[in-house]
Formats: structure tokens, sequence, C-alpha cells
């Protein structure tokens, strides 16, 4: 049986495009679900013009977007059966009708979970969102071992199936989609991406989405997720400057300080990486020989870069460590992400 295919838009004191947007769904067969996000009164006679048939959900106070599509899901799971695709749209008209009708019929095709619709950025995207993508992207691609182009689009397909796992990612705002990415990507669901056309009206004006707000709230996620290799350099650096306040008078100190507190460190890494991160599907035993092969080489190259800075440019030991670190980071986790774990969970 042919699945039926639900249009769910957040909207946040919309203009008339919103109408436009959902008489237009409803000629292709979409069945409609609005959610008035906590908009002004004065905003209602807008809603007012929609067609009876949508599904129209309204509160009064503004919770975000996030808040607005986990309204709709929760909506959605309560009064619809399992035979639909659900996509979800902006209420601004970035997303075109004939674009939310190709990623569907991707998602009824495809075994992926989770189909975006992403738009490739030129000139004349606004800069405020070229800006925050793009380092979304960055952060994202360097964290996972995944590339997504277009994070922030708010176009995305799924099945029914997915709208439990969907409710449950934590987020009221913005970076409630980019929290999406991340946890779909830790449970090993797959997403794939579909170009579809860039669209704004004005310069992006309609949109409410704070360049400075919502691209930290974005990017705190994406650093909560490469929180191992945090901790990994917390427990290291600790670890190093401890043992350094102990008296020695052995010239080597500050290089044996330096291999123990990698080889503590490394250890917790890998136990995160492994089983959280990366969510390896390589056996484990090769993944440890591959790590204590890449930990080997790291330290050797962070032990000659400390013994540099210290012992011969005279550089403060903390300062020296730190920049080693930060160096020596970079590397380790390309490294990992590209051969150690192998390919992250499908």
């Amino acid at each position: 049986m042919k699945a039926n295919r639900i249009a769910l838009i957040p909207s946040y004191e919309p203009t008339d495009i919103l109408l436009t947007v959902v008489n237009e769904l409803l000629e292709y067969s979409f069945t409609v679900v609005v959610v008035n996000d906590g908009s002004e009164s004065k905003y209602d006679e807008i809603f007012s013009k929609l067609p009876e048939i949508v599904h129209y959900i309204s509160y009064e106070k503004n919770q975000g977007k996030g808040i607005a599509l986990k309204t709709g899901f929760k909506y959605i799971k309560d009064h619809f059966n399992s035979n639909n695709i659900i996509v979800t749209l902006d209420s601004d008209g970035q997303h075109k009708v004939s674009d939310a009708i190709k990623i569907c019929e991707e998602c009824e095709t495809s075994d992926d979970n989770l189909i975006l619709g992403s738009r490739f950025f030129d000139k004349k995207t606004p800069i405020k969102s070229r800006i925050g993508n793009s380092l979304a992207r960055i952060f994202l691609s360097l964290s996972t071992h995944h590339k997504i182009y277009d994070t922030q689009t708010g176009l995305r397909a799924f099945k029914y199936d997915l709208l439990d796992f969907l409710i449950n990612v934590k987020g009221h705002r913005y970076e409630y989609e980019m929290k999406v990415l991340l946890d779909c990507i830790k449970a090993g669901f797959t997403i794939k991406e579909v170009k579809i056309e860039t669209v704004y009206f004005e310069n992006n004006a309609g949109t409410h989405y704070s360049p400075i707000k919502d691209t930290y709230k974005i990017l705190i996620e994406v650093i909560k997720f490469s929180a191992s290799s945090l901790i990994g350099f917390f427990i290291d650096y600790a670890v190093f400057s401890l043992l350094t306040l102990i008296p020695s008078s052995w010239p080597h100190w500050i290089l044996f300080c330096n291999i123990f507190a990698r080889i503590v460190s490394a250890s917790i890494n890998f136990t995160i990486n492994y089983f959280l991160v990366f969510r390896s599907k390589e056996k484990i035993w090769l993944s440890v020989l591959k790590y204590i092969g890449l930990a080997v080489f790291i330290l050797g190259c962070n032990t000659l870069f400390l013994w540099l800075l210290v012992d011969l440019a005279s550089m403060n030991p903390y300062l020296a460590k730190i920049i080693v670190e930060v160096t020596m980071f970079i590397v380790s986790w390309i490294v990992q992400r590209l051969f150690v774990f192998g390919k992250a969970t499908k």
C-alpha cells in the first residue's frame, strides 16, 4: 500500500506565504499540520485563513522551533497510522512544494532513515545562513565522520516509525535540528541528502534564526558530541600538571610525566570513542591494535615537540603542553575517524 504524505509546518509570526505553501501542498494531496508557535494575536488573521481541512495546533507562548516540531510529531503520532511519510517544511516559502514531493519520493523508495532537502549555497545566499551552516558543517564532519552539507535545512522527510525517536531528541530552538542529526548518527541511522532549490525572499527577512545565539547553541551541541576528546585532553593535562609538581632531579622527568599522562588519557579516550562516539562495528582487538599504533606515533611526536619547545626553546612547560596537545589532537582525531575505527555504523 502506498504511504500517505503528511506535511508538518512549524510557524511563528508568518506572512501570507504560509497560506500559499499550504494551499499548494493540499493541491498535491498532502495532509497538512500547522503548528502556531506562540505568535502574537495580530497574526491570528493569517492563521484564520487556513483551509478547514488543515490540522491546526497553537499555544500561547513562543517556545522555539524544536518544541513546535515535537508538538507536531506528537500530534501526528496520536492521530495518524503508521502508513505515512512525514515531511517538515518552513513557513516562509524557502522550501518549494516540488522539492517536498521530491524528498518524499526518495523516502518512499530508500532504506535511509532520514532524507534531507539540501541547499547548495552561493554568493546570493544571505551571509548569516552561509556562516552558520559552514561552521556547523565543519564541526559536524570533524566530530562524527559524516559529511552533511546542509545541516540547517528544515526540509526533511522520514517514515512514521522515526517519530518516537524524534520526539525524544532534546532541544527547544534551532539547535534541535542539529541535535537530530547528531543523535541519528549516534543511533546508527542513515542520512541522505537530496539537492533542492535554494529560495530566499527579501534576503531571508522572514526567518527568525538568530545568527549569534542560535549558531552558538548549534555549535554547543556539536562540541558536546566531541566531549570524549575534550575529556581526554583535560585528563592528560591534569595528570601531566600534577606529576610535574613532584620534585625530581631526573633530567627527563618532564618527558616521563608526558608519557604517563598520555597513557592514562589514551586508555579512556579509546573506550569512549569505540563504544560511544564512532560506535565501531570493527572487532575491538583490531581497533585496539590500530589505536596503539596511532598512540605510539602521537606519543612520539608529542614528546618530541614538547622536548623541542621546553628544553631547546625554553618555553613554559604548561603553555608548551597546550600547544602540542592542540596540534596533535587535530592529527589524532582525523586518523581515528578515517582509519582506526573504520566507517561509522549505518
